[in-house]
């Protein structure tokens, strides 16, 4: 396997003031030395990094897509944008500016994949050159996919993917019009009760990304609908955090850690969170680390998030055969002139969401043979997996901590799971949200593992996942 890769090293701590000016006002600069290598957690106990061939690097160790991206004109601009970061820009606000896109660019189509709790609309936004392809097409193609703030109250992912989808609808530059006519890009606004609320969880009192196992909430199945129909190879979930001494930088990143998740695809998703997505936030003067680590002096000292639950986005698409990644950007001030000026502290969080989704669609153009063609071959072997019943199944455990139970691993793969007449009719919904087939028995239904869905099943299925959603039987002999 061959792919482009940038070489941006991720960093592991703040200076105490990093004073910048922004690439949207044409002057970006390197991070400094106080930027350090990120890596104690790398090649520890199961995966390791792709080693791809490297790509020329432009001089600032980004690319200049931030820059010529900026270089179309700002005919419809958000509120936040309108207020320079004071205001944020409300539900309402944000349904009224994908109107106006949807009605002045061929390239923009909005349509409504479902309904949140309290009957607000789910917003699909598709992007494409001259014009978005349909699902099918799409589908057989190469499809880019933004979630946009699953929580509520963590404003800029929302921000950023407005800005971002106005900015493709008018770029004339060729490498994102390339981009565009080879790439259906897709930003869904998730959450909207929250966002009302200013609310962490959706209307149901629940956090949609602790949801996309159960799917219980009609957040949660609209993006598993469109990871099912639409078939991304990638996506970039975009979020925020709250720091503290140990824990300041202008990003985190991170790929799936799923030990479920298919080798190539892990790889690939690790390669554009580390390098393309952090290479231009670092590229833009922010600084960047490894999600859900503590630093001291520069060193790691303790793991405190990342975890392999196949119910976070990231993970599920990882599952999925999506190459996804998460970014989170600091919601805090992390220095004194943020401390001083919220606008500053609000426009730095949305840029550097902003910087990281330009690095996922950056990373796409690069790769898009590969990654169709690597995406298509994860669900071929997982099912060649699956029918052979080889390889070893992980109900604990991630990419770096190998599991510490005979009873959250699995050396000898089941040919599938029998549901009973109640487990088949209870999450007969469920099964088809995920894409998950089974065929009907006297019994109930079998679950064949011979399926896309292989990585996937016994996490739902089985006694020893954590977060089942049925405790069915493993079938020995096929």
């Amino acid at each position: 396997m061959t792919f482009l890769r940038r070489t941006a090293p991720p960093g592991s701590g703040l200076p105490e003031s990093h004073p910048r000016r922004s690439w949207r006002t044409g002057t970006r600069r390197r991070a400094g030395a106080a930027v350090a290598l990120l890596t104690a957690c790398a090649g520890v106990a199961g995966f390791s990094a792709a080693s791809p061939a490297p790509a020329e690097e432009s001089p600032e160790g980004g690319s200049d897509m931030p820059r010529t991206l900026q270089a179309a004109p700002d005919s419809l601009q958000t509120p936040f944008e309108e207020s320079d970061g004071a205001e944020w820009t409300t539900v309402a606000e944000s349904q009224r500016f994908w109107r106006q896109l949807d009605r002045g660019s061929d390239r923009v189509r909005v349509t409504t994949v479902g309904r949140s709790v309290e009957g607000r609309p789910l917003q699909l936004v598709a992007v494409g050159d001259p014009a978005p392809a349909e699902p099918e097409a799409a589908a057989q193609g190469s499809v880019l996919l933004y979630t946009c703030s699953v929580h509520g109250n963590e404003n800029s992912g929302r921000e950023a993917c407005m800005q971002l989808a106005r900015d493709m609808s008018t770029t004339m530059d060729p490498s994102w019009r390339r981009l565009l006519q080879r790439t259906t890009v897709l930003f869904i606004n998730l959450n909207p009760d929250g966002w009302e609320a200013d609310t962490r969880q959706n209307a149901q009192g629940l956090d949609v990304n602790r949801d996309y196992m159960a799917l219980q909430s009609p957040e949660a199945q609209a993006v598993v609908k469109i990871i099912r129909d639409w078939k991304p190879d990638v996506l970039n979930d975009l979020h925020e955090y709250g720091s503290n001494p140990y824990y300041r930088t202008d990003l985190l990143q991170l790929w799936p850690r799923n030990r479920q998740t298919d080798q190539v695809v892990h790889d690939l998703a690790r390669t554009m969170s580390e390098e393309y997505a952090a290479g231009e936030v670092v590229a833009a003067g922010y600084t960047s680390g490894e999600y859900g680590i503590y630093v001291k002096d520069g060193e790691p000292f303790l793991q405190v998030a990342g975890d392999e639950q196949g119910r976070i986005l990231r993970n599920y698409a990882g599952l999925q055969h999506v190459v996804g990644m998460l970014s989170e950007t600091a919601n805090d001030p992390l220095n004194a002139e943020e401390e001083a000026d919220e606008s500053l502290l609000n426009r730095r969080r949305v840029e550097v969401n902003y910087l990281s989704a330009v690095g996922s669609a950056y990373f796409t153009l690069e790769n898009r043979e590969t990654l169709a063609r690597e995406t298509a071959a994860a669900a071929a072997r997982v099912t060649e997996e699956g029918a052979n019943r080889t390889g070893v199944v992980y109900f604990a455990g991630q990419d770096n901590v190998l599991p510490t139970s005979g009873n959250e691993v699995e050396p000898e793969p089941m040919c599938g799971y029998q549901l009973t007449v109640e487990q088949r009719d209870a999450l007969r919904q469920t099964l088809r949200l995920h894409g998950i087939t089974w065929r009907n028995n006297p019994q109930g239904a079998f679950v064949t593992m011979a399926q896309e869905d292989q990585p996937l099943i016994p996490l739902l299925l089985d006694a020893r996942s954590e977060y089942r959603v049925a405790e069915a039987t493993p079938v020995e002999t096929c």
